[in-house]
């Protein structure tokens, strides 16, 4: 085993680290005592206005304020094994999937019973009505109320 180092630049993450506290004092803005170990910013590396440094899961950050923007640079000690492989390909998360804790449960047996005859099958056969009598005289005279209002 041997130690690594990973370095690279992302935003800052400071806000994070920000008290609920109205004050101008910077010691007093920000959660202290940052390490490998406990999130915080470290008040001996920071310069006011200049530099931030400090600590979120264990990864150090570092930001440079100027007067063009602010900087984050960070900074993670490792641990690597040369035993275990790794996959330091993209991994991305689906939003469309965000709140699914598991497969979807299908049913594939699902049957519809139909009837032998159709609930259109009457209407369908309505184009065999020719003139008013036939429909007076179709099916008894039970499907339609017909009303002579002449």
């Amino acid at each position: 085993m041997s130690d690594f180092q990973v370095t690279g630049i992302s935003s800052s993450r400071l806000s994070e680290l920000r008290k609920y506290a109205i004050t101008d004092t910077f010691k007093n803005q920000y959660f202290g005592d940052g390490s490998d170990v406990n999130d915080g910013v470290v008040f001996t590396e920071s310069i006011q206005n200049e530099k931030v440094a400090y600590y979120i899961d264990g990864i150090k950050y570092s930001d440079y304020i100027s007067t063009t923007g602010t900087t984050t640079k960070f900074m993670l000690l490792s641990d690597y094994d040369s035993n275990i492989t790794f996959n330091d390909g993209l991994i991305f998360k689906n939003p469309n999937k965000s709140k699914l804790i598991s497969n979807p449960k299908i049913n594939d047996d699902v049957f519809i019973t139909r009837q032998e005859v159709s609930v259109f099958d009457w209407n369908y056969r309505l184009e065999y009505i020719k003139s008013l009598i036939d429909l007076n005289t179709y099916a008894g005279g039970n499907l339609f109320n017909v009303i002579n209002n002449s």
